[in-house]
């Protein structure tokens, strides 16, 4: 398989599991739920590393955006950055 074989494979993957699990789902318990149907069985190597990148890009859309983080836990730049685009 090439890079995008085994990207889209796992991408495919994860769209499946995706619409077995309940909408209300913790993102804790999501993220176990996607670790647990890993397919390609070693988790090493090219397809472990594809399906990492696959994994990271599910979850990050469940993932609550930086306006519910605290200003008191930004970095300095990022501090910068918020008040700039006020």
């Amino acid at each position: 398989m090439t890079y995008a074989s085994w990207y889209e494979s796992a991408v495919d993957h994860i769209q499946k599991l995706d619409t077995t699990l309940p909408a209300d789902m913790s993102i804790a318990d999501r993220r176990k739920a996607v670790s647990a149907a890993y397919p390609f069985g070693q988790r090493r190597y090219w397809p472990y590393k594809m399906w990492l990148k696959a994994q990271k890009q599910y979850l990050d859309k469940f993932v609550k955006s930086d306006a519910a983080v605290p200003v008191k836990h930004l970095s300095p730049l990022e501090r910068m950055m918020k008040r700039a685009g006020q």
